[in-house]
């Protein structure tokens, strides 16, 4: 799914084709959640409509055996001994529950996505340019975007025999219509290796570099008024990616070197 046509997906075609999220999609391995039919709201509740307040839930809500106290889920009941979670549509799943020894042995140490995260955001550094310049040649390998502006100004005025559009963008906060227009470029896309770092609360987790940003600011007479400035604070922040799998093989390849203890795999 990167910009750059040499790179998108399907390979470099002018044929009109449907993109309804405004840049192609990767078909890469879906939740194990969604593959079993649930959407986000079976476990993600919200307070609306005179429902109570969401419950703040974690993966051992639902699957850590034998803490009975620890049902919060709406739907979530026991059918005898075993855990069943009842779907907004009225289906029924079995709650597989956690039985590996390393669930016990590095439960206070490890998050739960970093064994089982099939895939992740790894998209760095993110550029980021806001140019009121009519020269625009430069940008024609990245004229998708994820914008409909975007994408309609630099066609037009790249391969359209029509008037140039001005290069200006609506401001969704203000909705007024403003000089320049912010172009986005990554250095990288990637999602199949995960970074795994250790979080200030002493927990490993699963980052992603969604503050590696670089800002830069272009005139309409092409003055350069910064380039690439970057911020000081960190650029990578922990998050918990649904895109939960079976753990592989070698799960503890993730993360043994940040174990506090080297542990031999159970």
């Amino acid at each position: 799914m990167d910009f750059n046509w040499e790179y998108r997906t399907p390979y470099a075609t002018r044929a009109i084709y449907s993109r309804p999220w405004g840049v192609e999609q990767y078909d890469l391995a879906p939740d194990l959640h969604q593959q079993s039919g649930m959407t986000c709201t079976d476990c993600h509740t919200t307070g609306f409509h005179g429902q109570p307040p969401p419950v703040k839930l974690s993966c051992l809500d639902c699957h850590e055996p034998g803490n009975e106290s620890r049902i919060r889920l709406l739907g979530l009941h026991l059918d005898t001994t075993t855990r069943v979670l009842r779907l907004h549509n009225g289906d029924e799943r079995e709650v597989p529950q956690l039985e590996h020894p390393a669930h016990k042995k590095f439960a206070d140490q490890v998050a739960c996505q970093v064994c089982h995260a099939q895939w992740s955001f790894n998209d760095a550094p993110t550029y980021l340019m806001r140019s009121a310049s009519e020269d625009i040649d430069h940008w024609a390998r990245l004229t998708v975007q994820g914008s409909s502006e975007v994408e309609i100004l630099l066609e037009n005025n790249l391969y359209s025999d029509d008037d140039d559009l001005e290069p200006v963008m609506r401001d969704s906060l203000s909705k007024t219509t403003l000089p320049g227009v912010w172009y986005k470029g990554f250095g990288q896309r990637r999602w199949e290796q995960l970074l795994i770092r250790r979080d200030t609360d002493g927990i490993i987790k699963v980052f992603r570099p969604i503050l590696d940003l670089h800002l830069s600011a272009v005139t309409q007479d092409n003055t350069v008024l910064f380039d690439t400035l970057a911020g000081t604070g960190p650029t990578e922040l922990p998050y918990t990616p649904h895109t939960t799998g079976h753990a592989g093989m070698f799960f503890m390849d993730r993360f043994r070197h940040l174990v506090t203890t080297p542990a031999k795999t159970p």
